[in-house]
Order: C-alpha cells, then structure tokens, then sequence
C-alpha cells in the first residue's frame, strides 16, 4: 500500500543502523542510492537525483489550508524547510510525492515496467510462492501455485525473497527456516533453527486530531459539492496539479515531542478532511462539517510485535501479533504530539478559519484523557519493517550482505530485513534496500566470474 508520499527518512536512523553493525548501511552509504533512484528537479544537486526512474515532485499549489498549515508551524517554534529529504529534516514542508503529472509513479511505473521489456525477466501474475526449494543447505529455486497447479522455478546462482514483512517471515518458516519449537509443533523439518524470523515487527501507528473549519476548502467541504469538484477536476485537467494530484495530505512536519529529544520523534501530517465517524472511531467517513485532521505519528516507536505462521498452509494468514503501545515511552509521546498538533491549530495562522476542536476535544485535557482518546482511535499508517531482522550478530536473519544466515543461496530484500523502522513513511526507504541489494549481487556474481 503506497500513499506516494516520498520520504527519504531521518539520517541519523540510517547512521544508527551501521552503527548496529551493519557496514555499508549509514546515510552516507546509502545516499548516492537515494539520488540514482529519483528524479527531483528541484533541490540541491549534490544531495537530490536528476534522472532516476523515479519522477518526485512537490504538491502544488500551495493551497490556503497548507499556506495556513505551514505558517501556523512556524508561529508554534517549527520552521519551514525548503527540502526535507535534502539533510534538513527537522520542521515543516509541502509534501514531496512518487508522482509525475500529476499521476502514480512508483516502481511499477519507474522500474518493472521498463524492465519487461529485456529478453531476461518473465512476470508471472496470479501465482502464489508456496515454500523455497533447496538441495542440501542451499536454496534453488521457489515452488509456487497458480491456479488448481503447483510449479517451479530454479535458480542458477541466488534465490532473492522480496514477499514483504509479513510474507517473506512465512515462506522461511514454511521452508523450515525459524524458530525450532515452532516449527516442530507443526511437524515442519527444522532446516536451520532461526528464532529471529519473525521477530521484532515494528510499525507506525497514527492518531489525529480534527478541527472544524469555515473559510476553507477541504475534501469533506469539496466533495459533496458539484460546483467544487468540477473546478477541482478542471484545475487537474489543465495543470495537473492540486487536490486531485495528491493523497490527501500536502504537508507535515518533523518535531521533537521534548526539548529535551536529540532527535525528531514525532511527524505532523496535514489531511484535508477529518474521519473517523464519532459512533464508530475505526470506521472512516466523510464528515458533514468542512474541517481537516492531523495526523500524529511516533517515528520510533519501541512497541515490537511478531509475524508467524499458524498452519503448513501456504494459503493461510500468519498471525500477526503488533503489540501496539506496549512500549512504556510510546503512549506518552502520542499524547505530547496531540499536544504539540493542537498548539499548532491553536497559532494565529489558523484563527481566521478555526470553528472548534472536533476530536478529541477540548475536553480532553488531561494525560489520562488524551491517552484515552489514543487508545480507542489510534490507527496503523500500514509501514510493518524488521521481520527478517539484519545484524552482524549471530541472532540476527540476514546479515549485511542480506544474506540469510544458516544457509547458502538465499537472500531477503524488503522491508522486513530494517533493524529498527526508518523515522518516515517506509516506502523510499523499502526501495533503497532493492536498490543496494542489487549492487551487492552484481558484486557477488563479478567476484565468482573471475
């Protein structure tokens, strides 16, 4: 699920995973990464790419409720910045997006779909992975059911798994690869006892806060209108930009929920409607009223979950356990965001168009209160990471290479192998892990041709 937003992350959580061990994983590492991935006409050169396959463009035109956003962030000590995913990632900015024209670009845009064309790759859709395929202790290929049929593929040098933080933990549990006790308690052979598969799931989860305007077009003011969304889709039509170009949400900003923070913990997304439904906090509506939220999100959460299999099943969903705020730090930095979003609607940029706090209210006031509201609303941004966790330590999945510990021929690429969730949407941040396993493959196989 992509939202195109594109967020490159903090980079000292990159630096934190060299740090961890992991050589070749800092920001200085993976920064000419980021710059062959993009093109951003805009920016410093030195740090933004000009001509990758991915087209990032910036949310324009900089509309009354993102102008008013931005300007109540700096009355409320955040500043503007020009570039957040050019080394100034601290304060507020207009949304950068995967977009070109005003139209999806992601990686089926920018990357697969110029790569079917070669002669060397073969999609097949509609398939399902089932389990790796090994001789020995090295893995050949994958088996995979289409249709009523089981089939297989073979590798002749690596087998790479990118099925994602859910589904790449399943398919080595179901090859054998995991925890023993668990494998053995489903009469799966134990291939290499592996307790970390699985393990240390992490995501972001987002509260909102919601205000009642006047004086403003948002979507929940627009959409109900003929009038409004025929001059929206005009707009789209002749410029390819505005509301109609983006996901809802135009600008954000990075704080620190404390002064005492060395770090940015918090993200403030600025959406130009508000939901959920009062009677039911988990069922999204169209409000009646004009209004906007923002959207609240712990960067770093230290809340770990876990993704397991419950059958031999293929078919069958994993169980996933995300152990959401059972960090001891985590509510409370939820409810110092809520605090600093409504310092932020409470600024003279907004008091022109403020009607009234939505939800929570005003009436919460209190820890105990907010923290209340975040415990019955609080929602995933969809950004599960570290499954397959990567380390230079024994317990770890994948080492630096990516290379599945306990056996040979094998690799992972996604986001489960993150060793902590990049302090950002996950989407730049899951492709630069492509992106860097491919130098270390190609790598590999130059070594083993000489």
């Amino acid at each position: 699920m992509n939202g195109m937003f594109w967020v490159r992350g903090d980079p000292l959580e990159f630096d934190h995973w060299r740090e961890l061990g992991n050589a070749g994983w800092g920001y200085s590492d993976l920064l000419p990464l980021f710059k062959r991935m993009e093109s951003y006409a805009a920016g410093n050169s030195a740090v933004r790419g000009r001509d990758g396959p991915l087209s990032i463009t910036e949310y324009s035109p900089r509309d009354p409720l993102s102008d008013a956003f931005l300007r109540a962030c700096a009355q409320a000590g955040i500043p503007e910045t020009d570039d957040y995913n050019g080394g100034g990632y601290y304060g507020a900015g207009l949304m950068q997006l995967s977009t070109r024209r005003g139209l999806r670009w992601g990686v089926r845009e920018g990357y697969l779909r110029p790569a079917m064309k070669r002669s060397n790759l073969v999609v097949i859709t509609a398939a399902h992975a089932t389990r790796l395929l090994f001789d020995g202790n090295r893995a050949t290929g994958v088996e995979y059911r289409r249709e009523d049929h089981f089939d297989n593929v073979h590798a002749r040098r690596e087998v790479i798994l990118c099925a994602g933080a859910v589904q790449s933990p399943q398919l080595l549990e179901l090859s054998g690869i995991g925890d023993r006790a668990r494998l053995d308690a489903l009469g799966i052979a134990v291939r290499h006892h592996a307790p970390g598969v699985g393990e240390n799931l992490r995501d972001h989860l987002q509260a909102r806060l919601m205000v009642e305007v006047k004086g403003l077009d948002t979507l929940n003011d627009i959409l109900p209108s003929l009038w409004k969304k025929s001059r929206m889709a005009l707009r789209y039509a002749l410029f390819r930009d505005g509301l109609m170009s983006a996901p809802g949400a135009t600008a954000h900003a990075y704080v620190r929920s404390a002064p005492e923070r060395r770090r940015v913990d918090i993200k403030l997304q600025l959406h130009h409607l508000t939901s959920p439904d009062e009677r039911h906090p988990t069922k999204v509506v169209l409000d009646e009223r004009p209004g906007f939220s923002i959207g609240v999100v712990h960067q770093q959460p230290s809340s770990r979950g876990s993704v397991h299999i419950r059958s031999t099943d293929p078919l069958a969903a994993p169980e996933i356990r995300p152990n959401y705020l059972s960090g001891p730090e985590d509510l409370p930095t939820f409810v110092r965001g809520l605090r600093i979003a409504r310092r932020v609607t409470q600024q003279a940029a907004f008091a022109p168009y403020y009607v009234k706090e939505l939800r929570p209210s005003r009436a919460a006031e209190s820890d105990e209160a907010l923290g209340e509201y975040v415990r019955a609303t609080i929602f995933s941004s969809m950004h599960p990471v570290g499954t397959c966790r990567m380390g230079a330590d024994v317990a770890s999945v994948v080492d630096p290479d990516l290379r599945v510990r306990g056996v040979d021929g094998l690799r992972v690429a996604d986001a489960s192998i993150m060793p902590t969730i990049p302090a950002s949407n996950t989407n730049a941040a899951a492709i630069v892990v492509g992106e860097k396993a491919a130098d270390l493959i190609l790598a590999s196989t130059s070594r083993q041709s000489r």
